[in-house]
């Protein structure tokens, strides 16, 4: 499948699907003639000359959404909407930088393939919104909220399994450090605990989908979580930079300088963590 790239930086919405150009049919009663021959030579015909490439993978288009550190335009993206569950806002209130990483999202969309095409376009939905705030507009953004959470979830859910191979691919994983569930009890009672995947921020339960054993995680400290493998029981091995993720804060905090890979702003902790 091929599509076109010629595609206006700024739209709204990411043009999915291929094109075709009819082609008129010939008279059956048109002799052949010299003049009718193909020319290798010659000016292709108006409306033939746009463009084309070729789809990349689903692998490919995650990757150049990841990026490097959690800093990727799929994150940045994500953390440009303030998704507070029943209300949201903005990064910049004034929509600063909003068109450039419209203008990114949109970029490898163009060369997505068609499922993951679409849910970029939901994803840039709220960018582009908000584009208008710097044109001197004062349009009040609008999209849905609902949509974007489903495409959010949808392509981290696809893209989680390509960020362990991002950057440093040759680094060893670093060992279980026992002493951090002792400082995460300390300071945060209660923690480490065994939660449900269903009651935690719909980001980390989407980061690790199809990872989970009986849809089960480890809550380490507020709103940061391990995927739960019943065969170790033990909570204080799965204080794993490397495998963790949720809040970018709350990972900072317990694993100072590990990155902002697989981190959000704004991840809560579940119903099931202490309040």
């Amino acid at each position: 499948m091929r599509k076109t790239a010629a595609i206006p930086a700024l739209a709204l919405l990411l043009v999915t699907g291929c094109s075709s150009e009819a082609t008129e049919p010939v008279a059956a009663s048109a002799p052949a003639s010299a003049s009718t021959t193909a020319n290798p030579s010659a000016p292709a015909p108006a409306g033939s000359t746009a463009e084309t490439v070729a789809l990349d993978s689903a692998e490919q288009t995650c990757r150049k959404l990841l990026g490097t550190d959690g800093n990727g335009p799929l994150y940045r993206a994500i953390y440009f909407v303030k998704d507070n569950g029943s209300t949201f806002g903005f990064e910049g209130s004034d929509g600063t930088g909003a068109s450039a990483l419209y203008t990114e999202v949109h970029g490898i969309a163009d060369s997505a393939p068609e499922d993951v095409d679409t849910m970029l376009k939901e994803l840039s939905a709220p960018i582009g919104s908000v584009i208008p705030l710097t044109e001197g507009s004062g349009a009040a953004p609008i999209f849905d909220i609902y949509a974007w959470r489903n495409a959010v979830s949808e392509i981290l859910a696809q893209c989680a399994p390509y960020e362990a191979t991002v950057g440093d691919a040759g680094a060893a994983p670093a060992a279980p450090d026992p002493s951090k569930a002792g400082e995460a009890s300390a300071a945060f009672p209660g923690y480490p605990l065994v939660v449900n995947a269903a009651s935690v921020d719909y980001r980390v339960a989407a980061w690790f989908d199809g990872r989970l054993v009986d849809r089960l995680m480890v809550a380490l400290a507020p709103g940061l979580y391990a995927p739960y493998d019943p065969n170790v029981p033990d909570l204080s091995a799965y204080y794993v930079p490397g495998g963790v993720a949720g809040d970018r804060a709350m990972k900072a905090t317990v694993f100072p300088g590990s990155g902002g890979a697989a981190s959000w702003s704004g991840v809560n902790p579940g119903a099931e963590e202490p309040q």
